[in-house]
This record gives structure tokens, sequence and C-alpha cells, in this order.
């Protein structure tokens, strides 16, 4: 991995600098309530940021100058047991270079709670989107600056889970359900093979050990339909059944987290086509040795549909988080991740990419924040296009109204 000893040099000194500076880690939004008991929580983020290697090239490298500007309203309705929630935002991105980069990105999410007796609880989520892929990856992965337009594609998602059991019983059992759809809006000739639906259905039976512990067994089917035939007449429609088996745990005097670990078959449709069947495994655990200091631990092994290449990639990944307060008014992030893909099928290709990520958080006033940040990539690869290396630097301001 190719350092950046430079730019880390100031961040570590600014750390440093932060501990004895007088410091509140995060910003607590302010809302008002509506005559019809409706909780309204706006925000306004706004940035700036430097990218070395806009297009994700391995030479030749463009920077670009990126100003942000970041829209958000929450609305919660809280009826007893029950919630509504709504969330609307957009997050617009303008480029100090050329004027075909900008865009503007909508996310429209809404939520329902009930709960009709202590036994059995209903959740019902949804969301919509629509958003544009990064340069030089996705579709235009390892193509630099030859595309002169974004890529952009739009999604939805919608899920339902029913809980029976009372909390304070030994066991409990959920049911889930949900459908995920997304469709390219451009470059129809290449993007029309990656667009697909995917069903989900799930059960998962939980015993409580009545110490803030539970274990489960979780039975997870996903079905992915595409919705074009590839250009080769092979069919990359899938069945992937997972079967697992956790643990998840509230805060104890240090720790919080899951983790689930089993078996996953991924059986393509198409006889050309190589199936995985394996080990896999998701947790995430939080440490807080302090009050205000905490540690949290993620990794992940899935075999996932490629975008571009192959049959599946093999993937695992591997991250490390650090957020610490200084005070009341300064906080600090630092995380390293790992991520390992191997690709299946008509290639032979290998990906590892490790990234950084050094931050301060510092609330100036009850209603503002500014945030700092440095983010380090680095992609290696058997494919020599599309490795690349890149440094992040940015600062954003959040506004919000005053907290009561």
């Amino acid at each position: 991995m190719r350092m950046h000893t430079k730019t880390l040099a100031p961040i570590f000194a600014l750390l440093s600098a932060g501990i004895a500076a007088p410091a509140a880690a995060n910003l607590k939004p302010g809302s008002v309530m509506t005559k019809d008991g409706a909780e309204i929580t706006p925000t306004l983020q706004t940035g700036m940021s430097s990218n070395n290697n806009f297009f994700s090239t391995p030479d030749n490298k463009e920077s670009r100058l990126i100003w942000t500007i970041t829209p958000n309203v929450k609305a919660v309705i809280d009826d007893g047991p029950d919630s509504y929630s709504l969330d609307l935002g957009t997050s617009s991105s303008l480029h100090n270079k050329d004027s075909d980069d900008n865009f503007t990105q909508v996310n429209i999410g809404a939520g329902v709670h009930k709960e009709f007796t202590s036994q059995h609880r209903l959740d019902i989520n949804g969301d919509a989107d629509w958003l544009y892929e990064p340069r030089g990856s996705g579709l235009t992965e390892g193509l630099g600056d030859t595309v002169n337009e974004l890529v952009k594609y739009q999604q939805q998602n919608i899920t339902a889970r029913y809980e029976y059991g009372a909390q304070s019983s030994k066991a409990q059992v959920a049911l889930k359900a949900g459908f995920f759809s997304k469709k390219y809006q451009n470059f129809r000739e290449v993007s029309q093979y990656r667009d697909y639906d995917k069903s989900l259905i799930s059960v998962t039976g939980y015993y409580n050990t009545q110490a803030s512990t539970r274990t489960f067994l979780e039975v997870k089917q996903e079905n992915y339909r595409y919705d074009f035939l590839q250009t080769n007449g092979i069919s990359r429609d899938s069945d992937d059944v997972k079967i697992l088996l956790g643990m998840e745990w509230e805060a104890t005097a240090v720790t919080s987290g899951s983790f689930k670990l089993g078996y996953q078959n991924k059986d393509f449709s198409a006889n050309e086509r190589k199936s995985f069947s394996g080990l896999s495994w998701e947790a995430g655990v939080n440490w807080q040795p302090l009050s205000y200091s905490t540690v949290q631990f993620t990794t992940s092994r899935s075999a996932k549909d490629p975008l571009v290449q192959g049959d599946y990639i093999k993937e695992s990944s591997y991250g490390v988080n650090w957020a610490h307060n200084w005070s009341d008014y300064l906080s600090s992030l630092a995380g390293v991740n790992y991520t390992d893909e191997q690709y299946t099928g008509d290639i032979g290709r290998k990906d590892k990419s490790k990234s950084a990520r050094l931050g301060l958080n510092y609330v100036a006033s009850k209603f503002g924040m500014v945030s700092t940040y440095v983010d380090f990539i680095d992609k290696d690869s058997t494919q020599t296009a599309i490795e690349f290396d890149r440094v992040v630097v940015g600062v954003n301001f959040t506004f919000a109204l005053k907290a009561n």
C-alpha cells in the first residue's frame, strides 16, 4: 500500500492538539412539534472536498474540488407504542472543472412501527433513491475519463417484519419479506443487463437468555431476477440461501453487538455459471472501555453478485473504527477497513482494497458543527487498469435547530 506520510503527519498533530482543547462530540439537532403531533427535524450540511484522483485511475490522475449541499427533513409521529416516520433528503455536488459531473441525488424513506399487543409487532419500511455512480466505479470502472456522462440509476426497497412473542418471554419468532429493484437510466446498451429485482423471505427464531442476550437461528432466501438476458445468452438469475446461527446482546459494562455464522448457497439457474456453497458470516461488536470512547469491530463474508465481470464475488471485509469524545465540544474518528474480493467465473480477477479515515468534529454552537476529515484508499488488483490510490481532504458544516 502506498502511504501518504506527508499528509498523515499534520492530521496526527491535529488530533494530538485536540486532546487538550475544550470540546462536544456530536451535534444533537433540535426539532419543532406540529399541532398534529409530528416532530419535524430539519438539517442542512454544506461542504467542500479535494479529491486527488477523481476518475480512480492508476496513472494520469486528475484532481477535483467539489462543493456539496445536503438538506434533509425527518418527521416522526409517536402514538403510544406505535410510530410513523418520513425522511426526505437531497444531495447536490458541484465540481470546479466540468459541469457535466454536477448532480443532485434524491432519497425518500418512510417507516411504520405497530405493536398490536405485547406479543405482536410489525415494522414496514420503504425507500426510493435516485442516484449516480461515482466516476471510475460501477459500470465505468477502469474507464477513467473516457465516458463523458454520469451513470444514473434508481432503486426502491420495501421490507415488512412481523415478530411474535413478548419481549420478556424466552422465545420469539420473526418473519420478514422484502422486495428490491434497481434500474439504470442511461447507457442502456450496456446497463440494461444489470437491471434486476430481488425478493426476500426469512424466518428467525430467537431464544432469550434473560441476561440482555438472545441467540437465534436465521434462514433467509433471496431470489435475483435480471430483466434482460446477457448478450452471451447466459442468465444471471440465482437463488441465494443462508442458514445462520448467531447471538445479539445489549450494552453490558463494556460491549454490545451481534454476530451470525453459517452456510450460504448461491445457485444460478444457468448451468454455465459456477454456483457458490460455503461459509458466510456477519459481525459487529462495540467495545466501550470508557463512557466517552468506543471501538467498533466489523467483519463479513459472503458471495455477492458482481456489477460487471464474473459469476459471483467471494467478498471478505474487516474494519476497525475508534470514536472518542475529548470533551463536550470535540470528538475524533479514526478507522481502517480492508476488503478482499475474489471473482469467480470467466475471469480470474482478485481485488484488495485498503482504506482509512481520520476526522474531527467540533460543535461550534448548539446549532452548528464543523467536521474535517481525510480519506485514504488504495486498491490493488490483478487487472492493472482498475488499480488506484486516492486521498480526499474535506470539511463539512452541519446546521440544525437549537436542541431543547
